[in-house]
């Protein structure tokens, strides 16, 4: 029997493919949607802030970064108190693609719950969130970034 962590591998490439297919188009890859919505939530955080706040190494940020600059999504300006930080805003058209990724996620829900009652769903959804905080406060106490 496969472990849960080959379960949750899964669903994420599934996922990245599913959105994929439904992002095409727009230069917004998968991986993206995190970004630009903590991004737009957070106008104005640093690449630092970003990059403890979503669980991801800086260079991944980094790269991932200069890809919505790339295609118009984000803007990096350095911080007036320290030019060697730059500081990350979302663009107009960061903004106006927020409904469709909602949309796109929305979807994506009602097809890996589908069969799924109410309370199903909100017990998957309650222990995932227990999972994640669990693995949050372990790296916490470990240091590890």
């Amino acid at each position: 029997m496969p472990s849960i962590n080959y379960y949750l591998s899964a669903l994420g490439r599934c996922g990245n493919t599913f959105r994929s297919d439904r992002m095409a188009g727009t230069g917004v890859v998968p991986d993206d949607q995190s970004y630009l919505f903590y991004i737009c939530r957070h106008p104005g955080l640093s690449q630092e802030a970003l990059s403890k706040a979503l669980y991801v190494h800086k260079s991944h940020v980094t790269r991932h970064l200069a890809h919505l600059e790339k295609e118009g999504y984000i803007t990096r300006t350095p911080d007036p108190d320290d030019r060697r930080v730059l500081l990350v805003h979302p663009t107009e058209k960061a903004e106006a693609i927020l409904p469709r990724l909602r949309a796109v996620g929305k979807e994506w829900r009602l097809v890996m719950c589908e069969g799924f009652t109410d309370e199903q769903r909100a017990t998957l959804e309650e222990l995932l969130e227990r999972a994640f905080a669990n693995a949050r406060t372990f790296l916490e106490s470990e240091g590890i970034e």
